[in-house]
């Protein structure tokens, strides 16, 4: 009997030490991480202005639990064509998983994180402005022989995943995007979906169809929402646009009751989606936009028209007075459903 309490003991003890040094050895793998992976973030132009965590332990034999997790870094390098930002991130906790052990790569789960996006005062443009509730769980190429070379590419691949919406790379992510147009919050749902072996950033359609709601005047058809689904990083900029379009139209047919606003509105849309991400994306977005049923055909007829014009002017660097001249005296212009052949 004093021999099998003696070894109860005894493994008690094992397990103890095991877990307290795991712990031990877990903090000094995340500061190594860190201390590694910053001069990388640094060539980057990631600057950490703070990072603390909480509790660290052991997950399981190949995984490491990392608890309240706080985070402040300023960006200042191009991303999306802006500079200049400060994010704060905020996880409950965070999950490290040796994935493979013979070409070490980890595998990273955060869980209920909170990303806070501020841009400076040059540049208030930013493709989301925070994201609450989040989860994110993906594989990492971190190979331990080579923590700046890895988060290069990591950059890169989440670069990509918002620039051109997919990356070959398993991740899994969800989460509320929460956008600032004219200093309203407005949420929408972002999640991944895996389709021919890629990922897929896609933002929650019914979503965007409700916050379309806030803007008087401004409709957005079935199609047009599920196109705006599929480009995540667009989608605010697409708004503006659309929101300049109308509201722009609606002040110069308050001055002059003769304004051919409709007129207007669609040649100025076009023009400046044209613009911004290129004439095939914006007749992809205003022809679903055109799938509305409350036009007539002639007002539909004239309404292509005049997004096909405006796309034909976007080569041309032009000021909204000098779209004004252009609308109110070409003659290619439709000014009216009764003149629409």
């Amino acid at each position: 009997m004093r021999y099998i309490k003696w070894f109860i003991v005894s493994f008690a003890l094992i397990l103890i030490i095991i877990y307290y040094s795991g712990g031990y050895i877990a903090r000094k793998l995340v500061n190594y991480g860190l201390e590694s992976a910053q001069p990388e973030l640094a060539s980057q132009g990631i600057a950490i202005r703070q990072f603390d965590y909480g509790n660290v332990s052991l997950y399981s034999f190949k995984s490491i639990l990392v608890k309240d997790i706080n985070l402040k870094f300023d960006l200042e390098k191009e991303i999306y064509g802006k500079k200049s930002f400060s994010a704060e991130f905020h996880s409950e906790s965070a999950i490290i998983r040796l994935a493979n052990i013979k070409d070490p790569t980890i595998k990273l789960t955060f869980r209920e994180f909170d990303l806070f996006i501020q841009s400076n005062e040059d540049n208030p443009d930013r493709p989301f402005g925070k994201f609450e509730n989040a989860y994110w769980k993906g594989e990492a190429p971190i190979r331990l022989y080579g923590i700046q070379e890895s988060g290069t590419l990591i950059i890169e691949r989440l670069k990509a995943l918002f620039r051109e919406n997919s990356i070959p790379d398993p991740v899994e992510f969800e989460g509320d995007a929460i956008l600032s147009l004219d200093g309203n919050p407005i949420k929408i749902g972002v999640f991944t979906q895996r389709m021919d072996n890629r990922t897929y950033l896609l933002l929650n359609k019914d979503d965007i169809l409700v916050a379309a709601k806030d803007f008087p005047d401004v409709e957005v058809s079935e199609e047009e929402a599920e196109l705006i689904s599929r480009y995540p990083a667009r989608a605010l900029h697409i708004l503006k646009i659309t929101r300049d379009a109308w509201r722009i139209s609606e002040i110069k047919k308050s001055e002059n009751d003769e304004f051919p606003d409709d007129a207007f509105k669609h040649i100025y849309w076009s023009y400046h989606l044209s613009r911004t991400f290129g004439t095939d994306f914006a007749q992809e977005l205003t022809d679903a936009h055109e799938t509305l049923p409350n036009n007539t055909p002639e007002e539909r007829q004239m309404d292509f028209h005049n997004n096909a014009f405006g796309r034909n002017l976007a080569s041309r660097d032009l000021s909204v007075d000098e779209l004004e001249r252009i609308i109110l005296t070409n003659p290619d212009v439709i000014r009216s459903p009764d003149l629409a052949q």
